[in-house]
């Protein structure tokens, strides 16, 4: 991952005021406010918001890397053990957590064996 430049700390700083502004908004509304209720009606086109954002992050994250893995094959390993670690455990485990929890440890088990 480039880590150098304006480009990644702007990307960082734009994350970060995302995830506050989501986690923040619901508490900064009175009860009274129709925003509010628009937001948190079942069924709400906005319902979709956080995993939405958490998919743009980790998109943003992992493509990059796995476009430069792409011309080694054997450094994608990790990256599809992980994804299909993740995938049994939330299959088997009604906890999404837990199943991000064990994907990411099958994720570095491989990178430490291909490593």
């Amino acid at each position: 991952m480039n880590t150098d430049g304006l480009g990644f700390w702007g990307a960082v700083i734009a994350m970060a005021a995302i995830t506050y502004l989501t986690r923040a908004l619901p508490f900064m509304l009175s009860e009274r406010s129709r925003l509010l209720r628009h937001l948190s009606r079942e069924g709400s086109a906005l319902a979709a918001l956080g995993p939405s954002l958490l998919a743009g992050i980790a998109a943003a994250v992992i493509v990059p890397d796995l476009l430069e893995a792409g011309e080694q094959a054997a450094r994608i390993g990790p990256y599809a053990g992980g994804l299909v670690v993740t995938a049994v455990a939330a299959r088997l485990v009604s906890n999404t957590g837990v199943a991000v929890l064990l994907g990411m440890a099958g994720y570095g088990v491989l990178l430490a064996l291909a490593g």
